[in-house]
């Protein structure tokens, strides 16, 4: 009799365990719009090979919605930017830790890398991204940056050749 009563406040605290551990775990919307600056600038970069930290397994992210349309329009339109990448995913990030890496790639762009998303008291991204232009003889452009962000905010990430615009939403 007593075995049956030790069994039983040993399965709540395995469910209730469980549970816990599922409970921290959320699904995010991650957009990203990747433009070309063709401001002039009289930055010098000899970046040549990949600088991109290798990954070893990418998260399992699903299509998410577009909602940056207006923002990706603007930069169409605006002379010295040309956007010319655009997805959303749906990812699960856990509390207290980061994500796996969402993978980055448009080889008719020369684009890869990688962005992931820390969850902890404050929300971060980590972007690793590198750009090639046909026109850059082999030069590589790299944004390599964290950065605390905001949820529902667009944030942008800077470089003298190219720029990121991105935000992170919840999914409900």
């Amino acid at each position: 009799m007593s075995e049956r009563l030790l069994r039983i406040p040993l399965f709540l605290v395995l469910f209730c365990c469980h549970d816990w551990a599922n409970a921290d775990t959320r699904t995010l919307q991650v957009e990203l719009i990747v433009f070309e600056q063709r401001a002039p600038t009289t930055e010098s970069f000899r970046q040549t090979e990949t600088k991109i930290t290798p990954v070893q397994q990418y998260a399992p992210a699903q299509s998410g919605v577009k909602t940056m349309n207006f923002e990706y329009s603007r930069l169409s339109r605006a002379g010295s930017y040309r956007p010319f990448y655009y997805q959303s995913w749906r990812i699960p990030v856990s509390s207290e830790r980061v994500s796996l890496p969402i993978h980055i790639a448009s080889e008719v762009q020369n684009l890869q890398g990688w962005i992931k998303i820390q969850r902890g008291n404050l929300l971060h991204v980590v972007a690793d991204l590198e750009y090639s232009p046909s026109k850059s003889k082999g030069l590589i452009y790299r944004i390599a940056e964290k950065r605390r962000i905001l949820l529902n905010e667009v944030h942008f990430l800077d470089h003298p050749y190219f720029g990121v615009l991105l935000k992170v939403s919840p999914v409900e």
